[in-house]
């Protein structure tokens, strides 16, 4: 293409300059020559020859000239001429340039580790194949269409697998069973194996990274495995051998056929491997029973709505068949086909995509800022360097080169400030990694790839043209005449140059004042999330669990018995107080039906009442000081075969019985009609105890909860809390040495306090609440610069007034009065939009926000006057400045 090797040729002559002119030096001279040589002729001297030579030619600069224009690029020419004249002035303000390049580098690298995290979680696809055909179908009311509500039932989903056309694969995976221990090497270990279903892994277009995943063939084995890759290279140790090996998963020997690569990961996260479900697992012989979720790849051209509507025919035709309180339950819901990574990041947390987009518009505003700050400084810049300007253009170069050359300089600022924030960003990604201080949903790793530094260079071209235009277009209109003849016109330009600089600090406290308020209503809320009462003890409290081999412990009596010796055990240690043991930490994990003997509209309700469930120990209350309101507490006399009785909470005895006494009523956790479950006996009534949910992150919810004595159901997962005189990890060893000598087989799981069981729910709220504060003081710092910065360039300007008015009379303190009250009316002026703006902010993160009343007017005025009290601490030097001037010296200076 001719215009591509004419660029080339172009490019070649511009980059080998010494070269091409010395050959347009030597063609030029021979013209020269040429022409000297007939003036010579003509009788005219050799001087007078070459002059005239010239003038016939035109000038040899101005030849060279429009040789270059002709036979290099001119605008890329002027361009690296201004990027080296733009670096020798940096060089001669390296004070000016590290402020400026630091400003834009904490913009632009907060912008960039934001977006990090916001584009591996929300932006990037699922790192399966077709991960834009991924769906998960849950069961779910109308109240929870898009997030799902409950596990589907394995029978639902054979029906699925069986008739429905929608998908190209269907597979069921379950994280409703908790870790199990197996054996390996006669060493038992916590493991946490995820049941799935043949198709699981082909559905994603997963292979293993040793050996592969599931097969049909598989199917007629006992128990396979898959390992992750975290679970083979830290519990197990990394053995190359693994392929092929059995251990014992429980009582049942497992095949272990695979393991992931290290960059596999599904939901749940902490998944150590995934083992088949066959035709003799339990879910395929009590499929109504076993709760699954179902995955599915749909068929290419299929909608998720009408795959739902298919789901939804299949599963209504399945109805009949099921068990009569299951039944009830169908009517009341439908199946709920979700994306695949909208409903991840759901799982991971209920305001994670809010709170990232929020935290992203956060960092905007910080960078907005820096570029409002840097704006500052290069309009300061600008008036200093009027008078080099003023040359220039004396001297011939035209406004449009002024603009250029003002403008490459704030590119270059902008350029370095961005490699900066790429490396700020990859600093805090690093620390994001190892510290973890939030869920994030499996799939894509966090990390600073080529989408990121795209994104941090377009935010830094765009940065260059936000906070270079403005200056660089006031610098270039500079009036020659009047700044070198050194006139008084030129002061109405300082004055405008000054009201701009002002008016950018108003924008900066406004913004400020958002960050603020958005920050300290967040902080706000964290803190009355964290100091709610929630009606039992966390303090010194030791958490584990315990998981019971079903082939050792198959009865509830050999459970009890268990639980019992367990529990006399640990409360002998040194340092135990109380000893308490549950089927979970808080009634909030096992949901069931209820009816009340005699109670028509609990028989009756449609759909029908539904309580939360916890087996615990008679010391279970007064060992977590749950109050005992009513009645008496577990105690011996609720034995195995005694008659099994029920404790309430006060939220279940006031919503069922309202002001009647419900001791001595008969309960049941099903229908009445139901004949498998007993009726059981209130014998008392207990304080509430407040628990989180899965559908509400900024809250905790009182349900009604019925107790149950773990002596009549002991079930094959144990909570066990401990409260400690000291620190409670300290009785980590002794405990696991009491369980060892009851069961070699048994081994501690989840080991953590009840305080940091706790901290794990408040991490999302915490995360964004540090990283906005993080931004908010960095808001505040660059506004407190802004407001320094103006002050003290209008009072460098106003020297000379300032000694005029002190001469006439005025006195230091007016004068410190005045400087003041200009930085007082910017920050107001501030304050009175940032208000506007944070009242906007606060209704946009409602859902963010937890016992915030009034619409958080209080929070407003309390930054209202933080930033006021800021700005004029950050103005008091340079009032001070002003008013310690020496007149004398100020007018013999001019």
């Amino acid at each position: 293409m001719p215009w591509l090797r004419t660029t080339c040729k172009r490019l070649h002559n511009l980059f080998d300059r010494q070269r091409s002119e010395a050959g347009i030096d030597a063609e030029l001279e021979s013209h020269i020559a040429i022409h000297a040589e007939d003036n010579l002729r003509a009788g005219m001297d050799a001087a007078e020859a070459r002059r005239q030579a010239l003038i016939r030619l035109g000038g040899a600069e101005q030849i060279r000239q429009a040789w270059r224009e002709r036979s290099t690029l001119p605008g890329f020419e002027n361009l690296l001429c201004d990027a080296r004249c733009a670096l020798r002035q940096l060089r001669k303000s390296p004070g000016f340039a590290i402020a400026a390049v630091l400003t834009l580098m904490l913009g632009i690298g907060a912008n960039a580790a934001v977006f990090s995290v916001l584009e591996a979680v929300l932006l990037r696809p699922l790192p399966y194949g077709n991960a834009d055909r991924l769906v998960v179908v849950w069961q779910a009311d109308a109240a929870h269409h898009s997030t799902g509500e409950y596990f589907n039932t394995y029978r639902e989903f054979e029906a699925w697998k069986q008739e429905s056309r929608s998908f190209e694969k269907l597979a069921a995976l379950t994280w409703a069973s908790g870790p199990r221990t197996i054996l390996w090497q006669e060493k038992p270990i916590d493991l946490l194996p995820i049941p799935a279903s043949v198709d699981f892994f082909s559905m994603l277009g997963a292979s293993a990274q040793i050996g592969r995943t599931f097969q049909p063939s598989d199917l007629n084995n006992g128990c396979t495995l898959v390992l992750s890759h975290a679970a083979w290279e830290q519990k197990l140790g990394a053995p190359r051998d693994i392929l092929g090996q059995d251990m014992k998963l429980g009582d049942t020997p497992c095949q272990i056929v695979g393991v992931m690569s290290r960059n596999f990961s599904f939901y749940p996260t902490v998944t150590d491997a995934w083992s088949l479900i066959t035709p003799a697992s339990e879910s395929a012989r009590k499929p109504w029973e076993t709760q699954v979720g179902a995955f599915g790849l749909l068929r290419s051209g299929v909608t998720r709505a009408s795959a739902e509507a298919e789901l939804a025919g299949i599963q209504r035709r399945l109805m009949p068949e099921a068990p009569a309180n299951l039944s009830m339950m169908m009517r009341e819901m439908g199946p709920d086909v979700i994306d695949l990574q909208s409903n991840f990041t759901w799982l991971a947390g209920r305001n994670l995509r809010t709170g990232l987009w929020v935290l992203m518009a956060a960092a905007g505003l910080v960078l907005l800022m820096a570029c409002v700050n840097v704006t500052n400084l290069l309009l300061g810049r600008a008036q200093e360097r009027e008078r080099e300007m003023a040359v220039r253009a004396a001297l011939g170069s035209g406004r449009g080169r002024l603009f250029g050359q003002m403008l490459t300089e704030a590119l270059l600022l902008a350029l370095a400030g961005a490699a900066g924030g790429v490396l700020l960003a990859e600093a805090l990604l690093r620390w994001f990694r190892a510290v973890n201080p939030v869920e994030l949903p499996p799939g894509n790793a966090v990390t600073l790839d080529w989408r990121v530094l795209l994104f941090s260079a377009a935010i830094g071209i765009a940065a260059a043209l936000a906070f270079g235009v403005l200056p660089a277009w006031r610098g270039s209109r500079i009036d020659p005449n009047a700044v070198l003849r050194g006139s008084g016109p030129n002061q109405s330009a300082h004055a405008s140059a000054q009201h701009t600089a002002q008016v950018l600090v108003v924008v900066q406290v406004a913004l400020s004042m958002v960050l603020l308020a958005g920050t300290g209503l967040l902080t706000e809320s964290l803190w009355k999330l964290a100091s709610t009462q929630l009606g039992y003890r966390t303090d010194h409290v030791f958490a584990a669990s315990v998981n019971l081999s079903q082939a050792h412990y198959a009865g509830a009596g050999a459970r009890s018995l268990f639980a019992a010796v367990f529990a006399q055990k640990v409360s002998g240690l040194p340092g135990v107080r109380a000893v308490a043991l549950a089927s979970s930490f808080t009634p909030a994990d096992m949901l069931s039906l209820f009816s009340i003997e005699g109670d028509a509209q609990s028989l009756n309700a449609n759909p029908p009442e539904t309580v939360y469930v916890q087996d615990v120990s008679a010391s279970y209350f007064p060992a977590l000081e749950v109050p005992l309101l009513r009645g008496r507490l577990f105690d011996d006399r609720d034995a195995g075969d005694a008659q099994p009785v029920a404790i309430v909470n006060e939220a279940l005895a006031k919503k069922y019985f309202g002001d009647g006494d419900p001791i001595g009523r008969a309960v049941k956790l099903s229908r009445a009609n139901d004949p498998k479950e007993p009726w059981l006996t209130v014998v008392g009534v207990v304080g509430n105890v407040k628990t989180t949910t899965v559908f509400q992150e900024m809250g905790y919810v009182v349900e009604p909860a019925v107790y149950r004595p773990l002596t009549q159901n002991a079930p094959g997962s144990l909570a066990l809390m401990v409260v400690a005189e000291g620190s409670p990890l300290d009785l980590t060893s002794g405990i696991q040495r009491e369980l060892s000598s009851i069961d070699e087989g048994l081994i501690l799981s989840g080991i953590e306090t009840m305080q940091a069981k706790h901290a794990a729910d408040l991490s999302p709220p915490r995360f964004r609440t540090v990283l906005a504060g993080g931004f908010a003081v960095l808001a505040l710092l660059l506004a407190i610069v802004g407001i320094y910065s103006v002050l003290s360039r209008l009072v460098l300007r106003r020297t000379r007034e300032i000694g005029i008015r002190m001469a006439l009379g005025a006195d230091r303190a007016r004068v410190l009065r005045s400087i003041l009250r200009r930085a007082l009316a910017m920050t107001l002026a501030g304050t009175v939009f940032g208000i506007a703006g944070a009242i906007i902010v606060a209704r946009l993160i409602r859902g963010l926000l937890y016992g915030i009343e009034a619409g958080g007017a209080f929070e407003l005025l309390a930054v209202a006057l933080v930033m006021l009290i800021v700005a004029l601490l950050a103005a008091w030097r340079p009032a001070r400045r002003a008013a310690s001037v020496d007149p004398m010296q100020a007018l013999r200076a001019e």
